[in-house]
């Protein structure tokens, strides 16, 4: 059995003759919005990359994805498509607390693994999750797509080099906007509430940014009809930064990430290509700011925006990690993410004591 770290070491996992190809078999399972408006757009983009089934217990749903992304081979149950010789990766985008057992029988037919977040409910079935991709070497990634996000990306290089000083705090807010949300994306026991929807994104991001984890948890969601509807959780990181990050399934819609250091801090909208600011400046370094932006923001509305664009590039990383590279997101991140929400709920449980 070849390990991550093996692989990291120069003992690279070896992929099955047919990801060696440039030609790789995509097989989604679960074709509600993600897979729709948000997998499916990102892999019409790759080169070398076809989605050749479509899984769905929905048949209205399943029959228009086949029509509207060209796909024939259409599946009720997702157990016949993963045993499909015509498939070499799966997407799973169902419900949170179908990921265990979609992900093992996924794995056991030997199929390289993209699973949305959260990686599961529990830290039990994240830990089996984790072993099992291990213990049959199959290539895994976790739908994290922030960490494949230009400005994301470009904040943490700003921070790692320091221009901001050391960091003092982090703050960040999500609001989901005003979309038609299905039933179960609003309650947390079917893998839904805006800790499980947008929290945990977050969450990662607050790892992701600072190379470091949370140490201590609080939180406060007021009760209004539906688990987890908005959320602020403040936490100190491992290395003394301190968190504070509001979200909300609904209202205008908004994601902004700042980053506070002791000589100067940065700003961005992960909607909004052109964002990134670093103050203290000027006007007119201001100004410079913003035309230097320009070049990548313009590449970034051809392929649909800069958070579109983080699904194909999070594919794109992922294709990669499968022909030997790393994952840019690991079943490790995913379960330390899944921790940190688990803790809050077991705050906002003592609440309610």
């Amino acid at each position: 059995m070849v390990t991550p770290a093996e692989s990291r070491n120069g003992m690279r996992r070896q992929p099955p003759p047919q990801a060696r190809t440039n030609d790789l078999r995509i097989g989604v399972i679960g074709c509600g919005r993600a897979a729709d408006r948000l997998h499916l757009p990102a892999l019409a983009r790759l080169p070398g990359v076809k989605v050749t089934a479509l899984a769905d217990t929905d048949a209205s749903r399943l029959g228009a994805a086949g029509i509207k992304w060209r796909v024939d081979k259409l599946y009720p149950d997702y157990r016949l498509l993963v045993d499909q010789r015509s498939v070499d990766v799966v997407l799973i985008a169902v419900p949170a607390p179908l990921h265990h057992n979609v992900f093992h029988i996924a794995a056991g037919a030997g199929k390289h693994i993209y699973i949305e977040k959260p990686l599961a409910t529990n830290l039990d079935d994240a830990d089996r999750m984790v072993a099992t991709a291990e213990q049959l070497s199959i290539g895994a990634a976790v739908g994290f797509n922030l960490r494949s996000h230009r400005l994301v990306r470009q904040a943490r290089a700003l921070v790692r080099e320091g221009k901001l000083g050391p960091i003092l705090a982090v703050r960040t807010v999500w609001i989901g906007g005003r979309q038609e949300r299905p039933d179960w994306q609003r309650h947390r026991a079917e893998g839904g509430g805006a800790l499980y929807e947008l929290a945990v994104h977050h969450f990662d991001l607050w790892r992701f940014l600072f190379d470091t984890e949370v140490v201590c948890i609080n939180t406060q969601s007021p009760a209004n009809g539906s688990d987890d509807a908005r959320v602020c959780v403040t936490a100190q990181l491992g290395n003394g930064v301190l968190a504070c990050s509001v979200f909300a399934l609904e209202g205008l819609a908004m994601h902004e990430v700042e980053v506070i250091g002791e000589s100067a801090s940065l700003r961005f909208s992960l909607y909004r290509a052109d964002s990134l600011a670093i103050r203290p400046a000027g006007r007119v370094k201001q100004i410079v700011q913003w035309l230097q932006q320009l070049p990548e923001a313009v590449k970034a509305a051809q392929l649909g925006g800069d958070y579109l664009d983080s699904y194909r590039t999070h594919w794109l990383r992922f294709i990669e990690s499968i022909r030997g590279g790393e994952s840019p997101a690991t079943l490790q991140d995913g379960r330390a993410a899944l921790r940190i929400a688990l803790e809050v709920i077991e705050c906002l449980s003592r609440e309610k004591l």
